[in-house]
């Protein structure tokens, strides 16, 4: 039976910009490496040719850990690099040390490894390109409460870029954090229920069609899977950052970037530039599959051609809203100081193409599991219907 978790996990970050930064960062980089009760970063290679050579070439251990388990960092090396930095990220994932355990993150190497699957997805949510962010982490085996602490800073060349993170992008690095921390009580969850279901169908006590209802159900509610992403071109990802600058000069210099709230010039820009983006080509394949949708369920409700066609203009409105919605607040990723015009930049308008594709699918899904949905009870209440007229004849012929 899956544990019952005592308190959630606690992520902590913050970003540390100014004249001593790097002075700040080189002192945390050996605290955290040297300080007492931490793991050291032998600790998970048994392989010994690889420990004798972590030994010839690493004369004095610390607890610092990277990306690659083979090569550990050298302190001196990091506090050189992050000395020169402007500004880093500091942060700590904890759990409480029984919750920990159940969760799989029994040992140091354990902590290392979840480390090692987070990094690449926050540099994915900060907008910093594959490769560009550097990070060193160390384990601390707190009694009661095991941690992992991260420092992570911008390579040379990287693009530049604040180090303050929107809302939405650390609500994305929190979610993204959870399911990577709480996969296997989830794995766990569902195969108990899996099993469960199994159980009843086997005794004779869940019927079949309630199942496949519940399961439409919840699609239509939150719907999952769908195509992946296109391959966008490079011509429609300048294009799209070229737009999103130009909306972003737009832009109220203070208030809330809610399409609602905006005036109507700049509405009227956001919904310019979502018009843009569900022209794509690589996007009509989605488009075409969420018209189909969405005319197909209305088709069970009316035969009027014209109310299906103001059905899905309803639909295409809804989406082209809210694709303009997310332009409006990449566009204002793209008005802070210091964003570059390039690799970036394309970065975001990738984003962006991706989240609409991501959106436009979501909506298909629904509509279609609330077609199948509608299909089923009409179905079930023709069976009512059947079933009515035959005991009704059986009794008349009594």
């Amino acid at each position: 039976m899956a544990p019952v978790l005592r308190a959630p996990f606690v992520f902590k970050l913050k970003w540390v910009a100014g004249p001593r930064s790097g002075r700040r960062a080189s002192v945390h980089a050996r605290y955290i490496a040297t300080r007492e009760g931490v793991a050291r970063a032998e600790e998970d290679r048994p392989d010994p040719t690889i420990h004798a050579r972590y030994l010839d070439e690493r004369p004095g251990s610390t607890g610092l850990f990277g990306q690659d388990p083979a090569r550990p960092p050298s302190l001196d090396a990091v506090q050189a690099e992050v000395s020169a930095r402007p500004w880093h990220w500091q942060a700590v994932i904890s759990l409480r040390e029984e919750d920990a355990t159940a969760l799989g993150l029994r040992a140091p190497p354990d902590w290392r490894d979840l480390a090692r699957r987070v990094l690449p997805q926050f540099a994915l949510h900060a907008g910093v390109p594959e490769g560009d962010l550097h990070w060193v982490g160390a384990v601390h085996r707190k009694a009661g409460q095991p941690h992992v602490h991260l420092l992570a800073w911008l390579a040379d060349g990287a693009p530049p870029r604040q180090p303050r993170l929107q809302r939405p992008e650390l609500r994305d690095i929190r979610r993204m954090i959870a399911r990577e921390v709480y996969g296997p009580l989830r794995a766990q969850l569902a195969a108990e229920r899996t099993a469960q279901r199994d159980l009843l169908v086997a005794a004779g006590r869940y019927n079949l069609t309630l199942l496949r209802r519940v399961d439409l159900e919840a699609q239509a509610e939150s719907p999952t899977g769908g195509a992946l992403p296109p391959a966008f071109p490079r011509t429609d990802m300048t294009e799209l950052d070229h737009r999103l600058v130009a909306l972003s000069a737009q832009l109220p210099d203070h208030g809330r970037i809610a399409l609602a709230y905006m005036p109507s010039a700049v509405r009227e820009g956001a919904h310019a530039v979502a018009d843009w983006i569900l022209s794509r080509p690589a996007l009509a394949d989605a488009v075409q599959g969420l018209r189909e949708a969405t005319r197909s369920l209305t088709s069970l409700y009316t035969a009027q051609p014209q109310a299906v066609d103001a059905a899905w203009a309803r639909a295409h409105a809804d989406v082209r809203d809210r694709i303009a919605q997310a332009v409006l607040r990449a566009a204002a990723k793209r008005s802070e100081p210091g964003r570059p015009t390039n690799r970036a930049g394309r970065g975001v308008a990738a984003q962006v193409l991706s989240g609409a594709h991501g959106l436009i699918e979501r909506e298909r899904l629904r509509a279609e599991a609330k077609t199948e949905l509608a299909r089923d009870q009409a179905a079930a209440r023709a069976e009512g219907r059947s079933q009515t007229e035959r005991s009704a004849q059986m009794g008349t012929g009594r």
